[in-house]
């Protein structure tokens, strides 16, 4: 036929056929994607998803075999989720990256046609699905990838056990599927990641803020929630902090708020923040320790940034105290310890000039033991204490009578004491208390009443007990208490302004106290100001009431 010259009949006929099959495969493809993505939508997991598209792949081509994989990147491992052999759904494995077709689609990102498997790839040694015994390689396939732009997710592949069962329409319409597989994918995998850390934040003991590119809080654990005191209400999501209305919220999550500030501003320009510490002065004295990272996308965007926040004040807590004990320790032995270096100088001088009076070397030994005995008992009374401040004050409860133990106490105090010491106490008051550390608490207050009272007054220990318990009082006549000092008594290391003249770190009340809580009682002290004397009050449970099997000991 010359150019130019019109077609015949027959050939625009079959040019008139290729181009309405054509239409016709393309809307099929089309009512395939658009069946299969409203079909792949409703699945939950990866398992429904498997079924899904091995359905509409069989109604297209031939899914003797049908495989659904996923790749993981990090690994270099294929996960196959399922695969289906002659009409059976078998579950998957794991395998590394190798010399298949498979593994070739994932390095390549492009989809594969294997017309005589026998002749275009390597021998099969392993099928998933296939019983060792019945082993049948595949004679042909098609495997397509899946993928998120760029990034292969995975793989389908449908193989027979037919040479040739395959046709580039069949890779198009396999990778119509993929593509829809791809979507669902990714839909399943955020789901299951935001699933992962809600679990991860909800268990989380930390409070933890993860904030956007802008600054502005995205989400927040229970955490977070409990230490800012925030409702709904008070905290608008997606809005960054300055334009939060911080009026209405708790002054503590203002004041976190306000440390914040430069923290996000870090996040903001890319730059993380560790271990910075901040006070709240709100309400009781708290410190927070704070650490920032930055949250960059795989291609380096910054996205934002996760904040964490520890509460550190009981580890605060615990370092002042082992400074203050230190401090304490060194200020309160020096005096034994130059002592007991004088007299031991002394003796030691005395006995090279052959001096031989027992009664002056007596005196310089009993002098050296007295103090050598004072240091012992303030290094106990410092390791109690700090047994208490870390929860392991050791309380063994035991049979005992608190008049006894008062009258005993009382009498062995009595013979150096330069005061009248008064006992009224009932004939006997029983309970289950660790004597041992009732008598650490009664010889701390007797000491204090003595101490802190002229020579010649008197000083009363009374015991008194009801069904319910027993209180102990010990009242002197000494220098009194007003007001703010009963309030602070207790505390580790105070002194009233009129004991500060006498020797002494401040521990005895503090510990007596804690001692006497740890037995589930209560200590307070009673004035009615400066030189009016004051009386140091503590009661106890008559009757402590044991589960079964509860061990004796317990500790504070």
């Amino acid at each position: 036929m010359l150019r130019g010259e019109p077609l015949g009949n027959a050939p625009r006929a079959a040019v008139f056929d290729s181009l309405a099959a054509t239409e016709q495969q393309l809307r099929a493809r089309l009512e395939l994607a658009n069946r299969l993505g409203a079909l792949a939508a409703d699945a939950r997991d990866l398992a429904e998803l498997f079924r899904v598209l091995y359905d509409e792949t069989a109604r297209v081509m031939d899914a003797t075999v049908f495989l659904f994989a996923l790749y993981d990147e990090a690994s270099a491992t294929v996960q196959v989720v399922r695969q289906m052999d002659r009409g059976v759904e078998h579950s998957g494995g794991t395998f590394p990256l190798g010399k298949g077709f498979t593994s070739e689609v994932i390095r390549t990102g492009a989809p594969r046609l294997v017309r005589r498997w026998s002749a275009e790839g390597p021998p099969v040694r392993l099928l998933y699905g296939t019983e060792a015994g019945e082993l049948v390689a595949p004679q042909s396939g098609v495997v397509v990838p899946i993928l998120s732009g760029d990034r292969v997710l995975g793989v389908l592949s449908a193989q027979s056990y037919r040479p040739e069962a395959y046709e580039d329409a069949d890779v198009l319409s396999l990778g119509a599927i993929a593509v829809q597989a791809g979507i669902t994918v990714k839909r399943l995998h955020h789901e299951r990641r935001a699933l992962q850390l809600e679990a991860v934040l909800a268990t989380m003991n930390d409070a933890l803020l993860i904030v956007d590119a802008r600054g502005a809080i995205v989400q927040m654990n229970r955490a977070a929630r409990e230490l800012l005191c925030l409702d709904s209400a008070s905290l608008v999501f997606g809005q960054p902090l300055e334009q939060q209305r911080l009026e209405q919220w708790p002054a503590t999550a203002r004041e976190i708020a306000q440390a914040l500030v430069p923290v996000i501003d870090a996040l903001r320009s890319g730059t993380g923040v560790v271990d910075v510490e901040i006070e709240l002065r709100s309400g009781q004295l708290r410190v927070l320790s704070l650490s920032a990272s930055v949250l960059r996308s795989p291609g380096g965007a910054l996205q934002g940034g996760v904040v964490v926040f520890r509460d550190v004040t009981g580890q605060r807590d615990l370092e002042r105290l082992r400074e203050d004990i230190f401090a304490m320790a060194w200020h309160d032995m020096k005096t034994p310890i130059t002592v007991i270096r004088g007299h031991a100088e002394l003796l030691l001088r005395r006995l090279s000039c052959g001096e031989r009076d027992p009664k002056v070397l007596e005196t310089d030994a009993a002098s050296i033991v007295t103090h050598t005995d004072h240091l012992s008992e303030l290094l106990t009374t410092l390791f109690d204490v700090s047994c208490l401040e870390a929860g392991l004050l050791s309380i063994s409860r035991g049979p005992t009578d608190l008049g006894a133990l008062v009258r005993d106490v009382t009498e062995g105090m009595q013979s150096t004491a330069r005061h009248h010491i008064k006992v009224l106490a009932d004939q006997s008051v029983a309970g289950e208390w660790d004597k041992r550390r009732i008598r650490q608490v009664l010889m701390n207050l007797l000491s204090n009443a003595l101490k802190y009272s002229p020579e010649g007054s008197t000083v009363t220990v009374s015991v008194a007990a009801d069904e319910r318990g027993a209180t102990v009082r010990v009242r002197d006549e000494g220098i009194g208490l007003d007001g703010p000092e009963l309030a602070q008594l207790f505390r580790r290391g105070y002194r009233a302004e009129g004991a500060r003249n006498e020797t002494g770190g401040g521990l005895g009340l503090y510990f007596s106290n804690g001692i006497i809580a740890a037995h589930g009682g209560r200590m307070w002290a009673e004035s009615l100001g400066h030189g009016q004397g004051s009386t140091f009050c503590f009661t106890l449970a008559l009757r402590e009431e044991h589960s079964a099997g509860r061990p004796v000991e317990d500790r504070a």
